[in-house]
């Protein structure tokens, strides 16, 4: 039992592991201010963050003397490389159109689940802290 238990575990762990992630760049002005995502603290400036594209987060920036910065990653679909990863598929698993046409839909249907149809936005963060006070 404990060698199932196992072996689910890391089964487990691998899946979570594969989830598409996204690499964005974040700059500040002044340098040196401390980067949250979804509340836990990722880097210093200038870093870059990787999330997962399965949701949208929060990117919190502070630093000493400078009011705090928000901003939300949101999720934006991307209907172009799912089509025609969904396209490709079809034609390389099916022969007969109609095939394609279900292998395509299924091809789409995982991308969408497992986050691969979607980019985060912005891609790239660049922001000027505003000193307290101001």
């Amino acid at each position: 039992m404990a060698k199932h238990l196992s072996l689910i575990c890391i089964l487990l762990w691998t899946l979570a592991a594969c989830a598409p992630t996204q690499k964005i760049p974040v700059s500040t002005n002044p340098l040196g201010a401390t980067v949250y995502a979804d509340g836990r603290k990722i880097c210093t400036t200038p870093c870059s963050v990787r999330l997962d594209r399965e949701s949208e987060h929060l990117l919190t920036i502070t630093k000493e003397g400078y009011e705090q910065e928000d901003l939300t990653i949101t999720r934006r679909f991307k209907p172009d490389k799912a089509l025609r990863d969904g396209v490709i598929s079809g034609i390389l698993k099916g022969g007969d159109p109609k095939e394609v046409g279900a292998e395509v839909a299924k091809e789409v249907d995982a991308q969408e689940r497992s986050g691969e149809a979607y980019e985060l936005v912005p891609a790239i963060v660049t922001i000027t802290l505003t000193p307290s006070g101001n």
